[in-house]
């Protein structure tokens, strides 16, 4: 069957059809179409999305499948995501003023916290946004390279009345229809193939019936020099295809920094916690000092600047505490705002967590850490990759230095005039073939636009040996603050050690009548400070192997927020 043919009997269908159709039909089945299609649209658009991202993810293997379909809408959460938690019912006296509001806060497990934060975070939930939009750009690109249909049609009814000859008012009704449908191709080589098809009716209602008129027009446009070729007509969609490849890279590096966020801030409150503890023992400790040394003051065993000494250390010491307790909430507060919980809900973290730390050393040397982050690390491939779109852009702005030179064929073939059945004669047709010449005489911009392809070639370039400078240093920070943490840590150990001794020696002393104040708070505030330290201590160097874990891109995130650490390639730490 030739092309005409095919047209022939499809608009002679048509024509029969719209013959028999009424306009009221015609009318309800596009209202009908209108209002059932936004939700269709915004179904076919995730699923399309969701489709491009599970397939670039397999390559990936970063991100699970739940994380690559569009997050139903969520504003912070109002609180229920921890209902289910346990009830705090504080009794820690520590806690002060901040014991009542604590009371009945809920204890939030730093498992809980991961989820809730995953869910609910507004962060997050924009960023998960940006790679599905991302993967919407890509869509559009794909359709451009396939046939696009197009159709349109109008209806007009129109009345004149007007005297005739005879003095009567003559009336006469007017029914005008006109349709088309057309699709366009664009080709990988870059040639255009363009096909419409118009149909002209006119009816006077009662009168004449033979004014129908429809034409079919076939073109072609092939560029010769300049925009020919695969690598010039695919470049948009070569580079959404990566750049969808990037924001998923993208994604999978914010979640890992994200996760970290996290768990720091989580630990940042026991921290805090521990320090509003500690502040608190000191407080109470130099509080039963006082009254044992104004005992020994009304025996003038101890002076009046002793005992002065003693109530100015105590008034510190309360201060302290008081701005521990306040750090502490403030904390809690901000760490709400990050995994997406309203400020007014309590919640404290769970003890538990501290118990599970300890200090454990990497499982490979530094230099091999370096090889694992150059295998592993997302964003270091991303910028390898844009080395090559910046090469790739070079020679697409080269080809736009050629001349114009279009090949162009139209072909139109029309029906008969009168013809009130439209069928497509194809003895009425005309063929067009012809050269469309642009002569380089203005390429200014198209210069310009070759010249900073160059340039962005060099800048992609530094870019990325930045990255690896970054990541070679980043590393190294890490592994120097591991060793830093573990000494600190022994040495924190035998502070605690030390200073408990000694403040027991020196509340010996003081029984005896033979200690002094100051050396009695020195005691007190060392052990303070170094029970802080050992906490402290502890929590870098778990924190600090997080960040290690992060930075050598290894660390893997579940769809819940927990995570495992995973090497790409298990070969790399040989």
């Amino acid at each position: 069957m030739t092309f005409e043919n095919l047209v022939f009997r499809i608009q002679t269908g048509m024509g029969l059809a719209f013959s028999s159709w009424c306009l009221p039909c015609v009318v309800l089945l596009a209202l009908w179409g209108v209002s059932c299609s936004p939700s269709a649209y915004h179904e076919r658009a995730e699923k399309e999305v969701s489709t491009i991202l599970t397939t670039k993810e397999k390559a990936l293997n970063e991100i699970p499948a739940e994380e690559l379909t569009l997050a139903e809408e969520r504003l912070l959460s109002d609180g229920s995501a921890v209902d289910d938690l346990e009830n705090k019912l504080s009794s820690e006296v520590f806690l002060g003023s901040a014991r009542e509001r604590l009371r009945n806060a809920k204890v939030l497990p730093l498992e809980d916290a991961l989820a809730t934060a995953v869910t609910y975070s507004p962060d997050y939930l924009t960023e998960k946004e940006s790679v599905f939009l991302e993967a919407l750009s890509l869509t559009l690109a794909r359709y451009q390279l396939t046939p696009i249909f197009s159709a349109t049609g109008d209806f007009t009814r129109a009345g004149d009345s007007r005297a005739s000859a005879l003095n009567q008012i003559v009336s006469r009704n007017t029914f005008t229809r006109r349709n088309s449908a057309g699709v366009t191709m664009l080709q990988r080589t870059g040639a255009r193939i363009t096909a419409d098809f118009t149909q002209d009716f006119l009816r006077f209602l009662g009168g004449r019936t033979d004014l129908n008129q429809a034409d079919v027009l076939v073109s072609l446009t092939q560029p010769l020099l300049q925009g020919a070729g695969s690598r010039v007509t695919l470049e948009a969609l070569t580079q959404e295809e990566r750049n969808t490849l990037y924001a998923l890279r993208s994604y999978a590096d914010f979640r890992r920094a994200f996760i970290v966020d996290v768990v720091s801030g989580y630990y940042g409150l026991l921290r805090a916690r521990d320090q509003v503890k500690n502040s608190y023992l000191a407080y109470d400790g130099f509080r039963k000092n006082i009254i044992r040394e104004e005992a020994l003051a009304e025996e003038n065993r101890r002076t009046q600047t002793q005992l002065g000494q003693l109530r100015q250390a105590t008034l510190q010491s309360e201060s302290r505490w008081l701005n521990a307790v306040r750090s502490y909430e403030q904390q809690l507060d901000r760490f709400k705002t990050l995994i997406g919980l309203p400020v007014k809900t309590q919640i404290v973290p769970s003890l538990d967590a501290l118990d599970q730390l300890s200090i454990e050393k990497p499982p490979f040397t530094r230099e091999q850490a370096f090889a694992i982050a150059q295998r592993s690390r997302l964003d270091l491939k991303t910028r390898a990759d844009q080395v090559e779109d910046a090469e790739r852009r070079v020679e697409v702005a080269k080809n736009g230095l050629l001349p114009g030179l279009d090949l162009e064929v139209d072909y139109r073939a029309v029906s008969d005039p009168g013809d009130t059945t439209p069928s497509i004669n194809a003895d009425r047709r005309r063929w067009d073939v012809g050269l469309d010449l642009d002569l380089p005489l203005d390429r200014k911009a198209e210069r310009n636009r070759y010249t900073r392809s160059l340039i962005d070639v060099q800048r992609a370039g530094r870019a990325k040996q930045i990255v690896e400078n970054r990541i070679r240093l980043e590393i190294s920070n890490n592994w120097r603050d591991l060793e830093q943490a573990s000494a600190d840590y022994r040495i924190a150990q035998e502070g605690v050690k030390l200073s408990l001794r000694r403040l027991e020696e020196q509340r010996l002393l003081a029984e005896l009548g033979k200690g002094t104040a100051r050396d009695l708070v020195d005691a007190q505030n060392d052990l303070v400070n170094a029970q802080n330290q050992l906490t402290a201590a502890l929590i870098d160097h778990y924190l600090t192997r997080l960040r290690l874990w992060r930075d050598l891109g290894i660390l893997y995130i579940e769809a819940d927020g927990s995570w495992e650490t995973k090497l790409r390639d298990e070969g790399s730490i040989k």
